[in-house]
């Protein structure tokens, strides 16, 4: 163990989600090497100390401000020696980590995620706090260093907040080769197709995550519609009745099954053919790395992370924004068998420098550097 210790502090530290089993797979790691302190208002880790900060959970504009203020009085009953957190989590801090960048989404999107008119409203009055929680953040004097997870957060970070760039160091987040590996032959991928209740020999297209409005559900919904024969799962929490009415209007019924978030997601991707993952704004998303390991070729626009991993027309596909692209890079792998093959095998190499232990080696040097970084400032 190092003479240092660490307060980590983020809102959920768990195996569910993005952003909390990023933190979950690096502070597990972390911790073998460091006393670690976590502040969060949930933590599933047992290797660690965990203070738990309690407050309001809804709205998010209280929750976040309330969490910043709560986590700042157990960063200082902790006594660590620096204090690591996930975006704004906390008020100010020696290292961030960037898993999003408020300001870049807004500049792009207006920072809206989709709903009705009223919603619409919350979030921009939302999405203004969450830029100003960054802003104060990344621009506090006691900040040393900041871990971006892609080279495109990077950027941002520097655009939009004004962060040098000497002193931003990149970490991508990771996958667990020993979790998320392609299935073992044709065979066993209809085997788990008829466990999940899937067509056991269609062309299976594979949809993951939350929030669904930004990662782009309605257009892996229209571009299998367009594409005769292909079937598109939807893994994760949305509005599954909405998402099924859709794809009725554009003649898919019967051809898109939705499912609930899974502690196993594992299976669905060695289950599937090809990702599909439209998403227009990640910093570098978790799902396309699974995907990559479990052998699935991926078919996605050029954003944070999928420009790093993705090698077009090698192990997938970066298309325009829009259903008809997506479509059209569905029909070549439904029609072509031996396309699929290699780049199942290329998608797999191409995740093989993201294991969890070289992320976290990395991670670690960085937090090490800030440590060091404070010393000399003293």
């Amino acid at each position: 163990m190092t003479s240092w210790s660490l307060a980590f502090i983020a809102h959920e530290v768990h195996r569910r989600g993005g952003q909390e089993r990023a933190a979950a797979e690096i502070i597990s790691r972390v911790a073998k090497r460091v006393r670690v302190t976590v502040i969060a208002r949930a933590c599933e880790l047992d290797a660690v100390e965990w203070m738990r900060v309690g407050g309001p959970s809804r709205p998010a504009m209280l929750r976040t401000w309330a969490f910043a203020r709560a986590a700042a009085r157990a960063e200082q009953r902790a006594g660590c020696t620096i204090a690591n957190s996930i975006g704004a989590a906390a008020r100010d801090a020696d290292v961030i980590t960037a898993q999003f960048c408020h300001a870049a989404f807004t500049a792009r999107y207006g920072g809206l995620r989709g709903g009705s008119a009223p919603g619409a409203a919350y979030q921009r009055i939302a999405q203004a706090q969450f830029v100003r929680e960054e802003r104060r953040a990344y621009g506090s004097r006691r900040l040393r260093l900041v871990i971006a997870v892609s080279r495109g957060t990077a950027r941002e970070l520097t655009e939009h907040y004004g962060v040098a760039p000497d002193r931003i160091r990149i970490v991508p987040n990771g996958v667990d080769h020993r979790v998320f590996r392609p299935a073992a032959g044709a065979a066993a991928r209809r085997a788990l197709r008829t466990s999940l209740a899937l067509p056991a020999d269609a062309f299976l297209a594979l949809f993951v995550g939350g929030d669904w409005e930004r990662k782009g559900v309605r257009d892996a919904i229209a571009a299998v519609a367009a594409t005769p024969e292909v079937h598109l799962v939807i893994v994760g929490r949305g509005d599954a009745k909405a998402a099924l009415a859709h794809a009725a209007r554009l003649g898919a019924a019967g051809r898109v099954h939705v499912r609930p978030p899974s502690r196993a997601p594992e299976a669905y991707y060695a289950a599937s053919d090809v990702l599909v993952f439209p998403s227009r704004y990640e910093a570098f998303s978790l799902v396309t790395l699974e995907a990559a390991a479990s052998g699935l070729p991926i078919v996605c626009h050029a954003i944070n992370g999928t420009e790093e991993l993705v090698a077009d027309g090698v192990n997938g596909w970066l298309v325009p924004f829009g259903a008809d692209a997506i479509a059209a890079r569905l029909a070549t792998l439904r029609d072509d068998s031996a396309l699929r093959a290699r780049m199942s095998a290329a998608a797999v190499t191409a995740s093989a420098p993201y294991a969890w232990d070289t992320v976290a080696a990395a991670y670690f040097a960085a937090l090490d550097e800030a440590v060091r970084a404070g010393a000399g400032a003293a």
